[in-house]
């Protein structure tokens, strides 16, 4: 099983139509839903044993200039290397399956739209192999802590957003955390989706089109519009 799952995770690259086919009898993602964590947490693990702390610390509070000072001791007091590393991890570890589990069910009830009668077990297993372009960013993460000389942001560390790409927003200002949380690999998740749909359902090309797209339209939509009207 674990060999036809990496081989399922090549050929989704450069044959995602035929890959979808395989995928819709046996959606087995286990193995890739692994990588995707572990490599992951080794990551944000070795970011945070060797960042300078004190450098990332000032940086982190430096997008609040206007933090009253006694609040920015107290954050200081709490944000200790331990306590940001292990929430971290933790998130990782437990809000990855979460997020997955989510859009899961965003494609149990558009497939339920659709007219298939997939369950939910299987769009879960689709959710993390539509996500596979994103372990394309974990080499590049790695790169940077290895030559970030202990002081490079976490908002740096993904290389493939439109922040460190594009915007270049720095740490605070309005569009920071809108530019810095969407990534190039997320068209490329979005295009599998619409392809995935295209096998898994059988419908049409514009539903499945929209389908793929809604979920982000509405969140990243929604989220520049607030970010626009608030500043």
């Amino acid at each position: 099983m674990a060999n036809s799952q990496v081989t399922s995770l090549i050929q989704l690259f450069y044959e995602p139509k035929a890959t979808f086919t395989g995928l819709k009898e046996k959606p087995a993602s286990w193995l890739v839903l692994a990588i995707t964590m572990l490599a992951g947490i080794a990551i944000f693990y070795w970011y945070f044993s060797t960042v300078d702390f004190a450098w990332m610390l000032d940086h982190m509070l430096s997008a609040q200039p206007d933090l009253k000072p006694e609040a920015r001791d107290a954050m200081a007091k709490f944000m200790t290397r331990d306590t940001m590393m292990y929430s971290t991890l933790v998130g990782a570890l437990v809000g990855t399956p979460i997020i997955f589990a989510l859009f899961a069910l965003y494609y149990f009830v558009a497939s339920k739209v659709l007219g298939s009668s997939i369950g939910f077990g299987k769009w879960f297993h689709f959710t993390v192999w539509i996500s596979a372009p994103a372990l394309l960013g974990l080499p590049l993460m790695a790169l940077q802590v290895a030559t970030g000389n202990g002081q490079i942001g976490m908002e740096d560390l993904n290389m493939l957003s439109l922040n460190y790409l594009f915007g270049h927003a720095p740490v605070g200002s309005p569009w920071a955390n809108f530019l810095n949380s969407f990534s190039l690999p997320y068209v490329w998740t979005m295009f599998l989706s619409f392809v995935g749909l295209r096998v898994w359902t059988e419908r049409s090309t514009s539903a499945c089109a929209i389908a793929a797209v809604l979920p982000y339209a509405f969140v990243y939509g929604g989220w520049a519009l607030k970010t626009a009207i608030s500043n």
